[in-house]
Formats: C-alpha cells, sequence, structure tokens
C-alpha cells in the first residue's frame, strides 16, 4: 500500500464521534483548572532543541533553512519554564499556568502509548512549599474525576529520598545515575546488584528494598524514626505535611506512598507523583516539584506541576463502556423544492435557542427527510415547504 493513505508510525486518525468526546473531557479539565486560578497558555509545537536541555528525549528533531537545530517538543515543562522566564518575568511573583498540547516522543506503540500524544496539565511557579504541592496533587485528582474516573490511585515519593540514600550509600554520580535507571525500570536485579556497594547493611537493606517501600502514612513515620541522615529526613517531613494537606482537602483516600518512586525526567528536585487506574498497566498522570529548571533560562524559580494523559484517560474510560461517540443533532431540517431560504432562516432560529441543526444539503420529499434525519443521528425533523 503506498504511503500517502497511511498515517506515519505512532500517529492515528481520531473520527468525528471519538473527537466529539474527547472534546467534552478536555473541556471539563480545562474549565476544572480554570476555576482553580489557572491560566491558559500555549507553546509552539516545536522549539529550539537547547531549549529541552541535555536529559530530554529528542526523537524528533530537524533543521531550519538557518541551520538551527530544532526539535518536536517531548515535554511541557521545559517549554512553559522558557515562557515564563523570557515572557512572564515580571508582576505577581506566584504565577498559575496550565495547558493542552500535542508532544512527540518515540515509543513502542501499544494500547494508550503513541508517537503523538495529548497531554492536559498545570505548572504553579514562584512558591516552594508543600502547600503548592499538595494543591497539584488534589488538582490531578480533581482532574481525573471530572473527566469522568472516579476509581484512581495516587501514588507519592520524594527525589530527595532517593538522592538521600544514595549519599548514605557513598554513591558517585555513576552509581547514582544506575540507582536512577534501576528504580525507573523497576529493575530489582540492578538495585541487588547496587546494595552489595554499600557497606552500611542497613542503607544496603533499604536500596535492595526500594522497590517494595509503599504504603501509608505509617511508612513515613517508619523511616523518620530510622535515623537515615539530613536529605532523607527533610523529604520525609515534607511528605508528612503533604499528607496533612491533602487529608484538608479530602482527597488522603487516594493517597499512598512509594519512597522508590522515580519518574522519566531527570530535572525533580522534591515531590513526585504518579496516578494509576485499574484499567491499564502505566500511570495516566504525573508530574512533581522542579526548583532548579528555570535557572538554565536565567531565572531563580521553584515550581511544581502535572501532566495527564489524554489519550490514555480515554483509553480508560472506553475499556469502562463510559464514553458516548455518538454524533447526535437536536434537528436536522429538510426543505422542498423552493423553500431553501426559509429552511436557512428556521435553521437559524433554532440555532439561536442553543440547538444543535443541521441542514439538508439539498431538497427532498418529506418521506426521504424522515430517512435522513435517522440517518443522521438527528432527533427531531423540521420539514419546510
Amino acid at each position: 500500500m503506498k504511503k500517502v493513505y497511511q498515517v506515519p508510525y505512532g500517529t492515528k486518525d481520531v473520527l468525528p464521534g471519538e473527537m466529539k468526546a474527547r472534546r467534552s473531557i478536555t473541556d471539563a479539565i480545562i474549565n476544572l483548572f480554570d476555576r482553580w486560578g489557572y491560566d491558559e497558555v500555549k507553546t509552539p509545537n516545536f522549539e529550539y532543541a537547547e531549549t529541552f536541555g541535555a536529559g530530554s528525549q529528542v526523537d524528533f528533531r530537524f533543521f531550519d533553512r538557518k541551520n538551527n537545530l530544532l526539535m518536536l517538543r517531548s515535554d511541557m515543562t521545559a517549554p512553559i519554564a522558557r515562557l515564563t522566564a523570557t515572557r512572564l518575568n515580571d508582576g505577581v511573583k506566584v504565577k498559575r499556568l496550565c495547558y493542552l498540547a500535542s508532544l512527540y516522543r518515540y515509543e513502542e506503540i501499544q494500547a494508550g502509548r503513541q508517537c503523538e500524544f495529548e497531554q492536559a496539565g498545570v505548572e504553579l511557579l514562584g512558591v516552594k512549599s508543600a502547600a503548592a504541592d499538595a494543591e497539584v496533587i488534589v488538582l490531578a485528582a480533581e482532574a481525573m474525576k471530572a473527566a469522568g474516573l472516579k476509581s484512581f490511585a495516587i501514588s507519592v515519593g520524594h527525589a530527595g529520598f532517593v538522592s538521600g540514600i544514595a549519599e548514605m550509600a557513598g554513591f558517585g554520580a555513576k552509581e547514582t545515575a544506575q540507582l536512577k535507571i534501576a528504580l525507573r525500570k523497576h529493575d530489582a536485579v540492578a538495585l541487588s546488584c547496587l546494595a552489595k556497594k554499600c557497606a552500611d547493611p542497613k542503607v544496603a537493606d533499604i536500596i535492595e528494598n526500594l522497590l517494595f517501600l509503599q504504603g501509608g502514612a505509617e511508612i513515613l513515620e517508619r523511616f523518620q524514626n530510622s535515623a537515615l541522615g539530613e536529605k532523607c529526613s527533610a523529604a520525609l517531613q515534607e511528605l508528612q505535611q503533604i499528607f496533612e494537606l491533602v487529608k484538608a482537602y479530602g482527597t488522603a483516600e487516594f493517597l499512598s506512598f512509594d519512597l522508590g518512586l522515580y519518574r522519566s525526567f531527570d530535572y525533580y528536585t522534591g515531590m513526585l507523583f504518579e496516578i494509576y487506574l485499574p484499567e491499564m498497566g502505566y500511570p495516566a498522570c504525573g508530574g512533581g516539584r522542579y526548583d532548579t529548571m528555570m535557572e538554565s533560562f536565567g531565572m531563580e524559580c521553584p515550581a511544581t506541576g502535572f501532566a495527564l494523559g489524554v489519550d490514555r484517560i480515554f483509553l480508560a474510560l472506553e475499556r469502562k463502556n463510559a464514553v458516548d461517540t455518538c454524533c447526535c443533532r437536536d434537528y436536522f431540517v429538510a426543505w422542498q423544492k423552493d423553500a431553501l431560504p426559509k429552511a436557512i432562516v428556521e435553521a437559524n432560529k433554532l440555532r439561536a435557542k442553543g440547538c444543535s441543526v443541521e441542514l439538508a444539503a439539498e431538497a427532498m420529499s418529506e418521506q426521504e427527510a424522515k430517512i435522513a434525519a435517522g440517518e443522521h443521528s438527528c432527533r427531531q425533523l423540521v420539514y419546510v415547504k
């Protein structure tokens, strides 16, 4: 088959019924962000490659006519940081921004994983506090609910706990990087090998079992009393503060802790979290604190935020049979020969009342109009003579 009849690897067409359902979901999410005080922004689909830094995925790059290296964005955090540092660097200190955007990463495609995908998210910039971290966690939970998902689990960790354990183990840059990679890949064998390099039996045991240090708030108290050093202790205290605030919001029922959680990007400096759905085996949402990223854009600005996968949410809803892809209209306005001007007037009156109206494209008999109204999924027929 000729390629002209196919879409590129990792992309897909969105058909009318699905597009309507997706728009309903994304509108509900963006409207929620607005109610929480977040302003929507839009950045280009591609940026200079340097914007994303050395640690980013750089799957789709190309040169412009001036030989500048450009890149289809693989993440929205860096573009939002760039926008904030260059366009919003004055005014109020605390900025709340949100977005709906297409992103591009090379993936081995499967259900819910594409090379081109859509994300909605928020960034809370200019404040470093447990209150800000709790806000984005709760807002992420509210976004899941707004999309129509009531059953989910929020797993929360802390980059500082992982870094603190690496320091206590005496790891250098190489071993610390290996530790983070092993956590991302859930590689228990690699963690066991790293544990053998640690002389302290207590720390070695933690490293070997990092993938299993999960539970409720009690796990924070357990390790807070284990004298694991200043960095680990500070991380656990932050998580406890976040938990108390999430509880005040009434969202603690969804929360658990995973002290071995480490996400794909290296810019996280504090709290990080993922949201899991029973309908799929990988996160539908993730985020965390990144306090140093803005420095690369010449601006010191602590920040926290999250992104949720629209495609993954839609897939989860489909698997629950909770998606309505019917393109129904309120009225089908049909007309007999020479009655088109009158039909246009009638259709416009109905639209002015807020009704969805499809106007017949050609003259037809009343019997033909009844059949056409059904074929076009219109609830009522108006026939103009």
